[in-house]
This record gives structure tokens, sequence and C-alpha cells, in this order.
């Protein structure tokens, strides 16, 4: 299942260099209002087992390439804002098994956000 996000978070090094608690918690309500809204555009419904998460930002017009690594804090946002709108249960590693980042799709053209790619996996035999 994949699901397009409006949403880039800042930068890992931006929140590294002593971003203020305000504009972290901005971001966090950001995240969450524009992953509940591509839910219920798409009409997403939880998902059970386990999974892998894979997260590839889209830069549209006037936004500055990053390095792969410091999507990190938009993939963390949108974790935990998947587990807000019901989408996954919890994001403890008993629901995710991996978070895979990946490098940005450029587009000028298109709008700024972050696709999120969500693969069920089969549960490892101990």
């Amino acid at each position: 299942m994949q699901l397009f996000v409006e949403f880039l978070g800042p930068s890992t090094n931006a929140i590294y260099s002593g971003t203020h608690w305000s504009k972290r918690k901005k971001a966090k309500d950001e995240a969450c209002m524009a992953t509940l809204a591509a839910v219920r555009a798409a009409g997403v419904h939880p998902v059970t087992g386990r999974v892998d998460l894979v997260f590839r930002p889209r830069l549209g017009k006037g936004v500055r390439r990053r390095d792969t690594s410091n999507a990190s804090m938009t993939a963390k946002l949108l974790e935990d804002a998947l587990v807000k709108a019901g989408v996954l249960a919890d994001d403890t590693e008993a629901h995710v098994r991996r978070v895979i980042l990946e490098p940005a799709e450029i587009d000028r053209q298109a709008k700024t956000g972050t696709y999120i790619e969500i693969i069920r996996v089969e549960d490892e035999a101990a």
C-alpha cells in the first residue's frame, strides 16, 4: 500500500542544531493533520501484523535537496502520525520491523511531501 502525504518535516540537522520545542511540536501537529487527511482521502484501513515502512520524500518547487538521512525526522513524525490515525496499532518492533529512508524524488512541478509505502511482512520464525 502506498500513500502520499503532503508533509516534509524539518531536516534532522535542524533538530540537532537546537530547534525550539514549539517548532518541533508544530511540525508534529502538521504531520498528524496531513497524514490523517491523506489516510481519509485514500481510504486506508488499519494494518494488522508487522510491516516495513518505506519513506521517500518528493521535493517540489523551491525545496532544497537534503542528505537521505536528513529525512529521519520526517519519517519519525509520519510513523507516529500513522499510529495516531489508527493505520498502525503501534510503532514498536512488534508492529514495525524496519524503517527505510529512500533518496528524494525531485519534481519541481509537483507538490512537496512524502511517499509512504507500507509493506506487510510475514513473522519470522524464532
